[in-house]
């Protein structure tokens, strides 16, 4: 959904998926997954997703384009 930094050594990213019923939101900061949450539907799980962002743009994360390599779950940070 979303990836962010903080500074030259933090790395955030959120990913949403499907399940049977609804969809699941997974977040992770340095690769290492911070924790899920399970929705009943898409919409849900995007707009809480979105909070989260806001949220961490609030404290300082800011968003990363997506033509930056920034690491992803394979890539730690350099």
């Amino acid at each position: 959904m979303w990836r962010m930094r903080r500074g030259k050594d933090r790395w955030a990213h959120a990913v949403i998926g499907p399940l049977d019923r609804g969809a699941r939101v997974i977040w992770f900061v340095n690769s290492r997954p911070l924790g899920v949450r399970d929705f009943d539907d898409w919409t849900s799980a995007i707009e809480w997703s979105d909070q989260m962002r806001d949220q961490n743009w609030k404290v300082g994360w800011r968003l990363i384009p997506e033509s930056d390599n920034a690491p992803t779950d394979r890539d730690e940070p350099s």
